[in-house]
């Protein structure tokens, strides 16, 4: 006889009828028990308890929904699932005989949450569609590329330019350990901002909390995880057309590539950036980041002319001058964006570019 209490919320509810579902498509199971909000003892609850019988076993599954499907609050209701199953045996609170199943529900489960169910053998499901349940000779795994508008506005809110400054910076040093105010001031942000990052930062799991500060201890998630969601900085294009190349570029630039303040700030991007910090193939095309001073600059130094067809050489003036603060200088004098900004700008490119961001990353970033 199957019993049912109408406890627990909306998003509780709507989990439990989610399992429910994934459980009616499996042949020959038979529900016997759901449970809402099941008392374990005086100090333990968890959310959800179904009794079910397949072939010739008893199961229950033991269910901790939670409305935050970040690492960081996974992997806390993971640890929470764990304590119920023990302290559920050790009580005596469920027949010896019946199996017992762990498993989370949660809105939506990223593919980073869903690996920490699966290294603790912990079933999952979201509301999206994402499930993993094995049991007997019941296997279900399930992954769908859908991601709900919530996480992706919440990964472009991590990566808007003035957060992506704060993200360089953690990315140039990876080892080393930050407090808030000393990260605000390398990235030129405010605390509140820092703050912010850091938080949703720490509950992807991406940084640690040390006594010496933050520490970003997983940079290929982050990296990884930003080239994904990486948009092009919203800039000004100018496709124009130079006689000069290779080394007779090169002299004419001499000395005139800057990044500094209150002077003409420009400096090599994309592949012609690439080509001086970690060279692969050489470009017929002349990429620049430039801010309006320096596009003039370039204009008259390189000779530059309209090309409606056949440009050699494209301007980006950016609107985010922060791509300027942490330029590099691969040899005296000539000025390039960081390897991040350019790794990000080829990974986003054509086959060619990608090829050329693959070796970038071998160079400057072998955590990746």
């Amino acid at each position: 006889m199957m019993k049912m209490n109408t406890l627990g919320n909306e998003l509780e509810t709507k989990g439990m009828n989610a399992v429910r579902d994934l459980l009616d498509h499996v042949p020959s199971l038979v529900v016997s028990s759901v449970r809402h909000g099941r008392l374990l003892g005086s100090n333990l609850s968890i959310d959800g308890w179904i009794e079910f019988e397949h072939g010739d076993g008893t199961y229950a599954l033991i269910i901790e929904v939670t409305s935050n499907g970040a690492p960081r609050f996974v992997r806390s209701a993971v640890y929470q699932l764990m304590g119920y199953m023990a302290h559920a045996r050790q009580s005596g609170h469920v027949d010896p005989g019946r199996s017992l199943i762990p498993m989370i529900v949660s809105p939506y489960l990223s593919p980073e949450s869903r690996s920490i169910c699966s290294d603790h053998d912990v079933a999952f499901l979201d509301l999206v569609g994402n499930a993993h349940l094995a049991f007997d000779n019941v296997y279900i795994d399930r992954a769908v590329a859908e991601r709900p508008k919530s996480e992706t506005r919440s990964l472009r809110s991590i990566f808007t330019p003035k957060a992506a400054a704060i993200l360089r910076v953690l990315l140039r040093d990876p080892e080393r350990a930050w407090l808030v105010a000393d990260l605000a001031e390398a990235a030129n942000a405010s605390l509140g901002h820092v703050s912010n990052v850091r938080k949703a930062l720490y509950e992807r799991e991406w940084i640690e909390k040390q006594d010496a500060g933050i520490i970003l201890v997983q940079p290929d998630a982050l990296l990884s995880t930003w080239r994904e969601n990486y948009r092009q900085p919203a800039d000004r294009r100018v496709n124009r057309y130079t006689v000069f190349h290779g080394d007779q570029l090169t002299k004419r630039l001499s000395g005139k590539l800057n990044a500094e303040p209150r002077h003409p700030r420009a400096i090599f991007a994309s592949n012609s950036a690439a080509q001086w910090i970690a060279p692969f193939s050489r470009d017929g095309t002349h990429s620049f980041y430039a801010d309006e001073s320096g596009a003039g600059m370039l204009e008259e130094t390189l000779k530059l002319t309209h090309a409606a067809k056949g440009a050699n050489v494209i301007l980006h003036i950016p609107k985010d001058e922060g791509l300027f603060e942490d330029a590099v200088q691969p040899v005296p004098g000539v000025f390039c964006a960081s390897p991040i900004v350019t790794y990000l700008d080829l990974w986003n490119g054509n086959d060619r570019d990608r090829e050329a961001a693959d070796h970038l990353a071998s160079e400057c970033f072998p955590w990746l």
